[in-house]
């Protein structure tokens, strides 16, 4: 049940981030070989999202006034809902579409880099842990909480400036985070391997045409 598509054993460590590489949601210790898209509905975090009992903020404005609700970035693993956005599947996409599905992608990049500063930082995580689960589980949960609690206590010295990715006016990496010496970057999925999803409300698909239409009008911004 751990086996996965490396043909190594895992567990899976799934999480979210705030626009300070802080980890503010995390689900530890699914199998290994379970999709993301699986391993997302079955946490507590993706039961909770899913039956709208989150939380959440109440929908807000754009800077246009069109009112959407607070959302979170996920790649094409991920099924779309109000509160959960994804990329537009397939190629040869409207320009809308594209650049709505680039918008995403950079977005993302806080994630990558929250998962590479806490990889490159405990490098424990870079070498098999030979461990039962349940211990496994246990350090990886330590790793997030010692992540969380030093860049609060002093964030410039555990995550300077240089260790991210800093990014240019139009979004482009110009100068790639130091963790990319040490760390491999977490690989997204891509849309064209994954099956469009016909399980998702029409308000999720208004919400994701909304703001891509936001995002295309504002795309020099």
């Amino acid at each position: 049940m751990f086996f996965n598509y490396k043909k190594q054993y895992s567990i899976v460590l799934m999480a979210m981030c705030d626009a300070s590489y802080n980890f503010i949601g995390v689900d530890v210790g699914a199998y290994g070989g379970n999709a993301d898209g699986s391993v997302f509905a079955n946490s507590a975090f993706g039961h909770r999202l899913l039956h709208g009992e989150l939380n959440l903020p109440d929908p807000d404005a754009l800077p246009n006034a069109e009112v959407i609700p607070y959302f979170i970035v996920g790649d094409a693993a991920f099924p779309l809902k109000q509160n959960l956005m994804r990329p537009y599947p397939g190629r040869n996409l409207e320009e809308i579409q594209e650049n709505f599905n680039y918008r995403l992608s950079r977005a993302r990049r806080t994630i990558e880099n929250a998962f590479g500063i806490l990889t490159a930082r405990w490098r424990i995580l870079l070498a098999p842990l030979n461990l039962q689960p349940t211990s496994a589980e246990n350090i990886v949960k330590a790793t997030i909480v010692l992540h969380n609690f030093l860049k609060h206590q002093d964030g410039n010295l555990y995550a300077p400036p240089v260790f991210v990715d800093q990014i240019g006016e139009n979004g482009e990496i110009i100068a790639p985070g130091a963790w990319r010496l040490e760390v491999d970057p977490l690989v997204g999925i891509n849309g064209d391997f994954i099956q469009r999803g016909h399980n998702s409300s029409r308000n999720a698909y208004h919400v994701r045409e909304t703001l891509a239409k936001y995002l295309h009008e504002n795309r020099f911004r």
